[in-house]
């Protein structure tokens, strides 16, 4: 029988989204209007939105470092197998774990990442990517999340890319990367609420 740890490979890189994945947040972007509110999206609800002519989005809940350490609830099926994986790639030195978030940079980086801390997750020695700071708004959320990872199949580093997300739209971006790099083999991980 094999076991988990051998099914992480030499040259494998393992994406892991945040929201809905490894932690449930309350946090809402706010579709606005002028200076008028006009609606709320979840962290789904945001991920396949289009935004209307002549309105903006309000991410200031989601840049809110207090607001996810104070209120979001882990996923511990799914820190647990972040904590795994981690484990794991550290002694693969071709391999690489990161974090892929739609969110943009937090107000205090600390309190941000001393949530992961409190949860066991070697958060110093992973990068957490923020396709919320690429300031194309013509690109899709799922668009912006497929680039980061796209920037790190082009060092032509990574042979296998395994990504856990809860958007199935992010995974079918995702998967279009197999046109791109045939040679590497990808894996997408649709991430149900409970991990």
């Amino acid at each position: 029988m094999q076991r988990f740890k051998d099914f992480i490979s030499e040259n494998s890189l393992h994406v892991f989204d945040i929201d809905d994945t490894l932690f449930h947040t309350t946090a809402k972007v706010k579709v606005m209007k002028g200076s008028q509110h006009v609606a709320s999206l979840s962290n789904a609800e945001y991920n396949t939105h289009r935004l209307p002519r002549g309105h903006e989005y309000d991410f200031s809940e989601f840049r809110s470092a207090h607001k996810f350490d104070t209120e979001s609830k882990p996923v511990h099926r799914m820190l647990n197998k972040l904590k795994t994986i981690h484990n794991e790639v550290k002694r693969k030195p071709n391999s690489e774990i990161i974090l892929n978030t739609a969110r943009a940079d937090f107000d205090d980086k600390d309190t941000f990442l001393n949530t992961f801390r409190k949860h066991g997750v070697d958060i110093d020695n992973i990068h957490v990517h923020r396709s919320g700071n690429i300031p194309n708004p013509e690109m899709s959320v799922a668009e912006k999340k497929t680039q980061i990872i796209r920037n790190h199949l082009n060092t032509g580093k990574f042979n296998h890319v395994a990504l856990y997300d809860d958007s199935k739209e992010n995974l079918k971006h995702f998967m279009k990367l197999k046109d791109e790099h045939p040679n590497v083999k990808l894996k997408a991980y649709h991430v149900q609420s409970d991990g």
